[in-house]
C-alpha cells in the first residue's frame, strides 16, 4: 500500500482509473489516498500523481506481522 496525492487538475482522469481498478481510502485532509501496489502501476503509465507520507507517520509498504 502506498499513499498518493492527485494533483487538481487530473484529479478526474486518475479517480476513475483508481475506482475501475479497485478500492481506495482518502486519509487526511488534504486528501490522500490509499492505493494498492496494482493500482500504483496504473498511475504510473503516465497519470500524475505524487507519492507522500501516511499522515499518521506510518510507513508505506504490506504489514508483515
Amino acid at each position: 500500500m502506498q499513499a498518493i496525492r492527485i494533483p487538481d487538475e487530473h484529479w478526474g482522469k486518475v479517480w476513475r482509473t483508481l475506482v475501475a481498478a479497485g478500492p481506495l481510502t482518502c486519509v487526511g485532509p488534504p486528501p490522500i489516498y490509499v492505493v494498492s501496489d496494482s493500482q500504483l502501476r496504473l498511475l504510473r503509465k503516465k497519470l500524475p500523481f505524487e507519492i507522500v507520507p501516511f499522515p499518521d507517520g506510518r510507513k508505506a509498504g504490506r504489514n508483515h506481522a
